[in-house]
């Protein structure tokens, strides 16, 4: 049988070359640290001239910003996705966390939100702070679901989203994939403690 390849158009190739360029620029962010780490650096890990990057990238500073877009694409498309079930508030929350969880263990993801709102540049750290409570107030939005229908105990919603986006992007400060920690472990007591806190019994 004749193997039918997909032409790439050159767009697709430069997108693609991109997110690899991102996910290894955000890996040596997170092990070595953002200004420990140059752009030598980072186009030496792509085998290519520090010119050759410049067609990818701004600056440096333009891969955190990158990272920020690809993050903030890939939670809120999550965050529609467990809205749109028809579920009781505490289970939409629960599915929440469930998926936020998988994504804080991504490298990209992990890079948003360690570096978030830290760019010089000031209008991009005052986008990226914006972003980061407009999430915030997405989440607030499921909590006064579940308090409503009751299935979330009665309590600060501004609160109760605070501490869980504390708790839960404090994962990326210590969390391998490599580690002694697996994700399931980790996904199972961090909804556990939620359960036994927030949810209406």
């Amino acid at each position: 049988m004749q193997v039918v390849q997909k032409n790439i158009t050159r767009e697709e190739k430069r997108k693609q070359k991109l997110d690899v360029i991102l996910r290894n620029a955000a890996k040596a962010f997170m092990d070595q640290g953002y200004y420990r780490t140059s752009l030598d650096d980072i186009a030496k890990m792509q085998n290519v001239t520090k010119p050759t990057l410049y067609y990818y990238i701004e600056n440096k500073e333009d891969i955190l910003i990158k990272c920020e877009e690809q993050a903030l694409l890939r939670i809120n498309t999550m965050i529609d996705s467990v809205i749109n079930a028809q579920k009781s508030g505490f289970e939409i929350l629960y599915d929440f966390i469930k998926g936020y969880i998988g994504l804080m263990t991504d490298d990209v993801i992990r890079c948003h939100v360690r570096h978030r709102g830290q760019m010089e540049n000031e209008q991009a750290a005052s986008n990226s702070i914006k972003n980061h409570k407009e999430l915030e107030y997405r989440v607030r939005e499921i909590i006064r679901i579940g308090i409503k229908d009751k299935s979330i105990r009665n309590c600060n919603s501004t609160i109760l989203a605070i501490l869980l986006f504390d708790s839960l992007n404090g994962i990326t400060g210590w969390y391998k994939s490599d580690g002694q920690v697996k994700e399931d472990e980790l996904t199972e007591e961090v909804l556990a403690l939620v359960s036994g806190g927030v949810r209406v019994v």
